[in-house]
């Protein structure tokens, strides 16, 4: 019965997943159809926003890898693609701003950026790390098949749900925009509206990261691959 349950709420949970990060792609590759409503690409709109909360120690770096378009707490840093620091569609600003708002948290909501991010690090790369380890066990018969799944479910489970407890800072984030959205897209209530939707899908985009571990894990976590923390 505990394995039944188990295999049920690890479901319940990759559905989930599943669907936010469907809806996050979805999301996105509309809103880069669509112009901003304003002349600033998405490193402009950043600053802006960022000047407008009085924040001027925020240096933001075009980094072009595998993974980018990221708040950098320790180093005051806006890491963002060159496609999203240089572009002037809606989901160029819902990236920029999302991570901007991210460097408006401090204080104790810093403690839970950090955790955040480390939740992000766990989603991405643990996963895959469990998988080769567990499977080398059975292998060599350390394991018997049955307690390898059990193990493999167990830790797919636990890292969903850290990765899933945690995304109220994502949301937290995106509160953070929200009177400087108003006041510079007060003449301009549909492109907010549609910014507000790309904002939440910023908020569950690393939902679905536990999918993507193979591909974090061999790009860019392996000696010899791309950096995710760069110079």
């Amino acid at each position: 019965m505990p394995f039944i349950l188990l295999g049920i709420v690890l479901f319940a949970g990759m559905a989930l997943a599943r669907w936010a990060q469907g809806r996050h792609a979805s999301m996105m590759a509309k809103g880069s159809r669509a112009n901003a409503p304003t002349a600033h690409n998405g490193a402009e709109i950043a600053l802006l926003f960022l000047q407008s909360e009085g924040v001027e120690d925020v240096q933001v770096v075009e980094h072009n890898a595998l993974v980018t378009d990221y708040f950098d707490p320790v180093r005051r840093r806006l890491f963002l693609h060159s496609s999203i620091a240089q572009g002037t569609t809606l989901s160029a600003w819902a990236v920029a701003l999302h991570e901007a708002g991210h460097a408006l948290q401090t204080g104790d909501s810093l403690g839970e950026l950090k955790w955040r991010q480390s939740c992000i690090r766990m989603s991405r790369y643990l996963p895959t790390v469990a998988v080769l380890l567990i499977t080398g066990l059975t292998l060599f018969r350390v394991l018997v098949p049955r307690m390898a799944i059990l193990i493999t479910a167990g830790v797919l489970l636990i890292l969903l749900l850290l990765n899933l407890g945690s995304v109220p800072t994502e949301l937290n984030a995106n509160k953070r925009l929200r009177r400087f959205l108003e006041d510079h897209l007060q003449n301009h209530g549909q492109a907010h509206s549609r910014l507000n939707e790309l904002l939440f899908c910023m908020a569950i985009r690393e939902v679905g990261d536990l999918f993507s571990s193979p591909r974090y894990f061999f790009l860019s976590a392996l000696p010899g691959t791309g950096k995710s923390r760069p110079g």
